[in-house]
């Protein structure tokens, strides 16, 4: 009788160990399943952004797209869609021509560069021009000083890093001429 007793004891001590296990296992399973999902969020909120199926971004990155219910907006060479729009802040980025390069400028901010989607068409004084004639000599160059009016989300953020989108809808040179992008809206602050 003895002997069955220490069967049995040994049989519970193991059972409840084995449930411990399973039991932390399946926490566990339920943090990583949040994590993943908050990433997929945040992936989803980037490809909506995006506006295609397969996105290539710099260095071969390659995002599926699945995400097609948000309304998209196709605003002068650039998609915007409605969930970027309604978390989007306003804000100016003051900082040194760097280069211009697949409808983006990059600018120098003296803490590091920072890239603007730039509106295919922008309006200098009473004529268009295009955004790579805008920053290639019509209204500044690279090496010169320029304060950028953008539209700016954040896309992405968790614990290591965050990814923001900025829009540029205003530009200013040096010599204080401005430059509008051609929307087909109007971006008006709030008082």
């Amino acid at each position: 009788m003895a002997k069955n007793l220490k069967i049995a004891a040994v049989v519970a001590v193991v059972l409840m160990a084995l449930g411990t296990v399973a039991f932390v296992y399946a926490y566990s399973q339920n943090n990583v399943t949040a994590a993943a999902n908050e990433q997929q969020a945040g992936t989803q909120r980037m490809q909506t952004f995006f506006g295609s199926d397969n996105v290539t971004l710099p260095d071969n990155v390659t995002l599926g797209c699945r995400m097609r219910r948000v309304p998209q907006m196709r605003t002068n060479g650039l998609q915007l869609s409605e969930e970027l729009l309604q978390n989007a802040t306003l804000s100016a980025v003051n900082g040194t021509v760097v280069s211009t390069v697949q409808g983006m400028v990059v600018l120098d901010t003296g803490q590091g560069e920072v890239r603007v989607l730039l509106p295919k068409d922008w309006t200098v004084e009473n004529e268009v021009v295009s955004r790579a004639a805008l920053f290639s000599g019509t209204f500044a160059t690279t090496g010169q000083s320029v304060t950028v009016k953008v539209l700016e989300s954040n896309v992405f953020s968790n614990a290591n890093f965050s990814i923001n989108v900025m829009m540029g809808y205003e530009a200013i040179n040096a010599t204080g001429t401005h430059a509008y992008a051609v929307l087909p809206f109007n971006i008006q602050p709030n008082p």
